[in-house]
């Protein structure tokens, strides 16, 4: 079990790790260290389906290579008696060639930790998204361009 001080510490490089390799095909692999193999992603978004797994996981991660997310938490809450935390985050959707933010809004999730090979990982995330006003561009209105090239949605 993780202290409450130990959590803290590996949620920031979580973070850090998720925008150096989270959505890059050839360093998602890194991401390992926080990920359980039997990973879910949980959306609680209409027309998201659920992820099962982490394989499956990287691949809706990468399926959107010219868009990319960088996350910033805004506030963690951490239990360190579940060994989970959550977190609000500001999620900016930028252009991988330009680096102009498209989309801001942001997000809620819980993540729930289980020890795999001796370390702490993710097992879940459970995920909710703000809702931007009629007519903003979307997340959705960004990866599509790369879904479109690839026959839709991961």
């Amino acid at each position: 079990m993780m202290t409450y001080d130990e959590i803290a510490a590996w949620v920031e490089e979580y973070f850090a790790a998720f925008n150096q390799y989270g959505q890059d095909p050839d360093l998602v692999h890194h991401m390992d260290k926080y990920f359980s193999r039997d990973f879910v992603f949980n959306p609680y978004i209409a027309h998201v389906g659920k992820v099962a797994g982490r394989v499956q996981w990287y691949k809706v991660l990468t399926s959107h290579p010219s868009g990319v997310e960088k996350l910033t938490p805004e506030d963690i809450l951490i239990d360190e008696r579940r060994q989970a935390f959550a977190a609000q985050i500001k999620a900016e959707i930028c252009d991988r060639d330009t680096g102009e933010t498209l989309v801001t809004k942001r997000y809620f999730a819980r993540y729930p930790l289980v020890e795999e090979e001796g370390t702490m990982k993710i097992s879940r995330l459970d995920f909710f998204w703000e809702v931007l006003p009629a007519g903003a561009l979307e997340i959705d209105d960004v990866f599509e361009r790369d879904w479109g090239k690839q026959g839709g949605r991961p």
